[in-house]
């Protein structure tokens, strides 16, 4: 059992790495063509790999080539211990920096960001008004509204499991530091579509915030990201519907054509024979022959 839980890990780790490197190449085109709110969609593949890495694949389901060798029960024993023990020290890790954040954020210290997962709130510093005009302050609550609105929160939170989860996969952490600045880009978009006429008044209020404090990893902030790329990008209109459209088309296709690749690529797993049990055959109670002496 290990050995089939350590190879479906491995094989959804390659999946998703591969997956990274391919958004990794792909989410400035697609943001130039399509926005940045389909190219924040493209971090869909990175679940939709892995998953797709764990199901039996064409090789095993036409039993073609040859199978897995066994890791071993006591060497994937050992890589699923040191797995788990990553796993929770990294769980460790992020809700001691939640702690840290709330802390922050009761002394007035955190913020502008969205705080909480499950029952998100928005989070203001102790100068907010002081620090930000009227129209500064209603852009910046408008922006952190659009993150509870679209889910934000929620997929932090998922993608901070991810990082448990793929610990020990650098390509892994960093698309999970590049899917927060996709998700920021994505939410000034979203903000711009419903309010094209404040472009200017919102990359004013995103420059009098570059010096804040960052978030935790579960939380949006509103001055924690690469701020230039986000007022660069301000400039930028909105693609048309039908470009839109065109774009949701390609990356459902997109989708499709990477989910079959890595269950056509995938190779056989291990043969149920090699981790069957050895059964020494039973051949009965042993019968004591007598021994005859021989005479002279």
């Amino acid at each position: 059992m290990a050995e089939l839980f350590a190879l479906a890990l491995t094989r959804a780790q390659i999946a998703a790495a591969a997956a990274v490197v391919l958004i990794i190449l792909t989410r400035g085109p697609v943001r130039r063509l399509f926005g940045a709110r389909l190219a924040y969609g493209l971090w869909l593949l990175v679940p939709a790999a892995a998953a797709a890495a764990v199901f039996p694949s064409l090789a095993e389901t036409l039993e073609m080539g040859a199978p897995t060798a066994p890791l071993g029960a006591s060497l994937a024993t050992k890589i699923l211990i040191a797995w788990i023990i990553g796993g929770l020290a990294l769980t460790v890790l992020i809700a001691q920096q939640e702690h840290a954040f709330r802390r922050r954020a009761a002394r007035g210290q955190a913020g502008p960001a969205v705080m909480g997962a499950l029952w998100p709130r928005i989070v203001l510093p102790a100068d907010f008004t002081t620090r930000f005009n009227a129209r500064d302050r209603e852009l910046i609550q408008m922006h952190e509204r659009t993150h509870i609105r679209r889910g934000d929160p929620i997929a932090n939170l998922a993608v901070a499991a991810c990082c448990v989860l793929g610990w020990c996969n650098p390509l892994i952490l960093l698309g999970a530091a590049l899917v927060r600045v996709d998700q920021e880009l994505a939410c000034d978009a979203t903000v711009l579509a419903l309010r094209g006429e404040v472009r200017a008044d919102y990359a004013k209020a995103l420059m009098k915030a570059q010096m804040g404090r960052a978030a935790s990893p579960l939380a949006c902030g509103w001055g924690t990201h690469p701020l230039l790329l986000r007022v660069r990008l301000l400039s930028r209109r909105e693609p048309s519907r039908p470009r839109e459209i065109a774009g949701f088309t390609a990356l459902s296709l997109l989708g499709l054509v990477t989910v079959t690749a890595v269950w056509s690529v995938a190779p056989r797993g291990l043969d149920s024979y090699a981790l069957a049990p050895v059964v020494e055959p039973d051949h009965g109670p042993e019968v004591q022959l007598p021994v005859l002496s021989a005479r002279r």
